[in-house]
């Protein structure tokens, strides 16, 4: 049982915690809970290291790696935050039905997270508004010109979907639509209308919150 531990670590090491599995995680994890560990002093190196929790995900592996006083602990550590991550943006919970705008914002919030590039995500709904489809369909700058309507149509066609979604990012962390969001926002539900493929809402995501065209009465 050692040894197989012992390759967890060296696997993490080596290749990262996002490329280890599920139940490597949680062995990890597991393994940096020992008796020896310097509580005080690890805790003193984490806030002096990160300084505060959101700027944890900015840190480098080698600064992760370096994080406290025991390699093991860092890595458990890391193990620990990227479980954490993978629990709020696992799709199978996330897929079902829509209830609210809430519901897919606070969803939208982890699954964004460490997303430094703004991304457009499609959600197609069918009649009972369950999803269909979650697709991420353009990367870059967000523009009217970038994005045409005709690409998220050609998808909501596509799967038969009643209605959909919109969610985006801002990498800045400020989920406050700018000038060409609302635009855009505008354009895409005229769009919908004709179409018979109705836009239910255009959520943008920020760091830890976010906005809602459908709660903003935009649409």
């Amino acid at each position: 049982m050692k040894q197989i531990l012992e390759n967890v670590i060296e696997k993490q090491f080596d290749l990262g915690t996002d490329r280890l599995n599920n139940e490597e995680l949680v062995k990890s994890f597991l393994l940096c809970v020992t008796p020896e560990q310097n509580l005080e002093e690890n805790v003193a190196k984490f806030w002096s290291q990160v300084g505060e929790m959101g700027m944890y995900r900015l840190l480098t592996n080698t600064e992760i790696n370096d994080l406290f006083c025991n390699a093991r602990l860092s890595m458990g550590f890391a193990a620990a935050v990227e479980l954490g991550r993978r629990i709020q943006r696992d799709p199978q919970e996330f897929l079902g039905k829509v209830m609210g705008s809430r519901q897919i914002g606070l969803k939208m919030v982890g699954q964004y997270q460490k997303t430094n590039q703004e991304q457009l995500t499609l959600l197609s709904l069918d009649t009972k508004n369950k999803i269909k489809l979650q697709k991420v369909i353009f990367q870059g700058g967000l523009n009217s010109a970038a994005v045409h309507p005709r690409e998220v149509m050609h998808e909501n066609i596509r799967v038969s979907a009643n209605s959909f979604i919109l969610v985006h990012n801002h990498p800045s962390g400020d989920e406050t639509p700018s000038d060409n969001d609302i635009r855009f926002t505008k354009r895409m539900f005229e769009v919908g209308k004709l179409m018979g493929i109705d836009l239910l809402d255009h959520i943008i995501i920020g760091d830890q919150s976010y906005w809602s065209a459908a709660e903003s009465n935009i649409i």
